[in-house]
């Protein structure tokens, strides 16, 4: 591959340029061009990564997915799984407790259980989310504020006469006379 924007060389009489190996580079007096390097990766590695990215289909995403991603452990880390199941579950309890001290029917009351369930579990979620996106802003805007917020620590202390004037009235002989600290 020749560099387009190199220097041209007088190569040998068939146009192909000569390989420089590395050393020659290194010695002085020599210029170390782009051009006389190898290349540090191989151009087989970013073709095959370019090609698979190519090549991702719905087939291979289900087929990274595995029975250990339903595990407690992996479902307890999304954020807000837990407040959307206690909701869940309490509705479905709720709503199939009702419908079973009303109707006398287990089959409907489990009907309306499941129903509960799931959309208490959307409730729940919904809730959750909202609560954080508008604690992510708040966040966010708490963050802003300081970051505007005006540093006097960061400008040089003047000292006015205006204010030694002011505090001169405040102190007296009696008050200077007295101790800070009082026995009884």
């Amino acid at each position: 591959m020749v560099w387009p924007f190199g220097r041209k060389h007088s190569g040998p009489e068939d146009g192909q340029k000569q390989a420089v190996p590395a050393s020659q580079n290194s010695s002085a007096g020599k210029k170390y061009l782009l051009e006389d390097t190898e290349p540090r990766f191989a151009n087989e590695s970013q073709s095959h990564y370019a090609s698979a990215q190519e090549q991702a289909s719905l087939r291979t995403a289900w087929d990274t997915v595995g029975w250990n991603d339903f595990s407690l452990q992996r479902l307890t880390q999304i954020p807000c799984f837990r407040d959307a199941g206690m909701s869940g579950f309490t509705s479905m309890f709720v709503l199939g407790s009702v419908m079973f001290l009303y109707h006398k029917n287990p089959g409907r009351a489990a009907n309306w259980a499941v129903g509960g369930f799931m959309l208490g579990s959307i409730v729940g979620w919904e809730q959750c989310r909202l609560r954080r996106k508008k604690s992510f802003q708040t966040a966010q805007m708490a963050k802003n504020t300081v970051a505007n917020k005006e540093k006097p620590m960061l400008k040089p202390v003047v000292n006015d006469d205006r204010v030694k004037e002011d505090w001169i009235g405040h102190t007296s002989d009696t008050t200077a006379k007295k101790p800070w600290y009082k026995l009884w």
